[in-house]
């Protein structure tokens, strides 16, 4: 543990490294967890946020009499942390001082006190919380010192609250930070200046995580609409166009913003005179993608799209994709990647074009576990690269991700990604009908408990092709599963059948189909299906949820009215009589 305080540390590491942002943080973690919960779903009930609220102002009326935090106050700060009820408690607090409930001065010096000279995160994040009531030169110099790393970003924004240049102060927060802390200060902050708009709109979306959700926050802000309106598109910023509609619209739809109209326009009729970039033609691909996909009506007539102009947009983008120059243009950015991962598969998947594995190197050596080249190697296009990925991932996953397994997902820390690649390996080698038992072996004493899961479920898949070494592996990884609901998986698998008689493995190509609802679909809470004696269930795991398919099978010896009964693995569980 540092021995200086984190106040202590960054006034220092700062002085050392004078240029902003703050070039000695992690861009990718410092404020993930709280900012990711403050742009989420993840909203505590009205009534326990008060609660919380209400039950730390109280442990703090304590801590201000001492000038001390007490054990007990530290613990509830580590059960209950700040950003789940953070405004709730600045207003909570703020009513406690104007009913002189809490000290001023005591509640002002154990707020210097726990800003600047405590090592604990979550007593720097209250500290700085405390300080925002008691604006001064000293408190905006702390707060904007701690505020500029992303770990703090969100507290100072909140704490400035109650400034009285407040929107300046999150004006100089959000040029100056980056990752986590740049989206908290983007959320809050209004452009309503010239000089904060042309900054919103060139530098604004520009975020080292998160892109999407910055550029959306950027495209919707109801302060940038007379800027939009007036916007002259020029070779420098047409790209920066580009940038906001393509990221704003990759996990959405470019018509549910309101401002989107005017700029696809502005966009599309200057495309010809400034369009040439591998940003440019994804911005392309985003907008044709999303001219005439169905959104609510009211939606879209709000935001002024019509049939007519979905239609224009798109037969004039498909038009310009139809230029034989792109290919180069795409297979530069392959070769030295700027944008996006996903962005770039999104432009390859629209373009048909399914290149050599070795061609993502560059994106690997960016990311070695990128999850969005896991989605499109093993998910969109298993048959071409399973292989390659079979071979890459026996080169690059860590030797320790096979040790000391964990009980639960949470606990996986930076062996998430990894993980999922391997998880996802596995199930796809099981959906292929590919047996790779060393792996499978070594799998079960993975640390995340979705590849031990897998795992199994591979090797109860492929039962009949064990090698004399499966069991007594099964026994001994038994004996060392910390995860409860794994544990009856395992005994399953280990049982021995009664008896000489295999049961039968059958397994079915289905083909792909549209599931949709029907008006007189039933349901079925329970039925009685007769032949699963005969099957051997052990090759499946059917879980609540999982799609059933029924498959007519003409061709039964015993009932040429049977169906098939399967899963999404094709595997058949049984096959019943209709009941004709």
């Amino acid at each position: 543990m540092a021995k200086e305080s984190i106040y202590k540390y960054l006034t220092k590491m700062a002085a050392e490294n004078p240029h902003l942002p703050y070039v000695f943080q992690n861009p990718f973690t410092a404020g993930a967890r709280d900012v990711d919960f403050l742009l989420g779903e993840n909203n505590l009930p009205f009534l326990l946020e008060e609660q919380l609220a209400l039950e730390l102002a109280e442990l703090i009326s304590v801590c201000v009499k001492t000038q001390e935090i007490t054990k007990k106050t530290r613990i509830f700060l580590a059960k209950n942390p700040l950003y789940a009820y953070l405004m709730r408690l600045n207003k909570r607090l703020k009513l406690h001082l104007s009913e002189g409930i809490l000290d001023r001065e005591g509640l002002y010096s154990l707020g210097i006190k726990l800003a600047t000279e405590s090592r604990f995160v979550n007593e720097v994040k209250l500290g700085i919380l405390l300080l925002g009531f008691f604006e001064n030169d000293l408190v905006k110099q702390i707060i904007k010192t701690l505020g500029l790393h992303s770990e703090f970003t969100l507290y100072a924004v909140e704490a400035a609250k109650n400034f009285s240049n407040y929107n300046q102060f999150l004006f100089e927060l959000v040029q100056n930070t980056l990752g986590y802390g740049k989206l908290a200060a983007l959320t809050l902050f209004h452009p309503v200046k010239p000089e904060h708009k042309e900054w919103f709109f060139l530098a604004g979306p520009l975020n080292q995580v998160e892109p999407n959700i910055a550029a959306m926050i950027c495209l919707d802000k109801i302060d940038m609409g007379s800027f939009y309106q007036t916007l002259t598109l020029t070779s420098e910023n047409f790209s920066r166009l580009a940038a906001l509609l393509a990221y704003a619209a990759e996990n959405s739809n470019i018509k549910e913003f309101q401002f989107s109209l005017i700029l696809v326009e502005k966009f599309l009729q200057n495309f010809p005179r400034y369009g040439k970039s591998f940003l440019d033609l994804a911005c392309l691909v985003i907008l044709e993608r999303d001219m005439g996909v169905y959104r609510e009506w009211h939606a879209v007539e709000e935001n002024g799209w019509t049939g007519t102009r979905e239609k224009y947009v798109r037969e004039l983008a498909k038009k310009i994709m139809a230029q034989s120059r792109w290919k180069n243009v795409i297979l530069r950015e392959l070769a030295e990647p700027r944008e996006e991962t996903s962005l770039l598969l999104t432009v390859l998947s629209r373009f048909r074009l399914i290149p050599q594995f070795e061609s993502f190197i560059p994106l690997l050596e960016r990311d070695p576990f990128d999850l969005a080249l896991l989605d499109f190697c093993l998910h969109k296009y298993p048959g071409v690269y399973l292989q390659d990925v079979y071979l890459y991932l026996s080169y690059v996953l860590p030797e320790d991700i096979f040790q000391k397994p964990l009980a639960a997902p949470e606990e996986i820390g930076s062996y998430y990604q990894p993980s999922l690649w391997l998880m996802t390996l596995i199930e796809v080698l099981q959906k292929m009908r590919t047996y790779e038992e060393e792996l499978l072996l070594r799998c079960l004493t993975a640390r995340y408990v979705g590849v031990r899961q897998a795992a199994l479920r591979a090797l109860r898949t492929f039962k009949i092709e064990w090698s004399k070494s499966v069991r007594p592996a099964l026994q001994e990884a038994y004996l060392g599963e910390p995860a409860a609901a794994l544990r009856e998986d395992w005994r399953r698998l280990l049982r021995r059948k009664k008896g000489n008689r295999e049961k039968k493995r059958r397994y079915v190509e289905l083909q792909e189909c549209e599931i949709l609802p029907a008006s007189f679909d039933t349901k079925l809470l329970t039925t009685e299906i007769a032949g699963t004696f005969f099957h051997d269930l052990q090759a499946v795991e059917v879980k609540t949820g999982d799609l059933l398919y029924l498959v007519p099978e003409p061709e039964n010896k015993y009932d040429a009215h049977a169906v098939l009964v399967t899963t999404t693995g094709r595997f058949i569980i049984f096959s019943t009589r209709t009941g004709k």
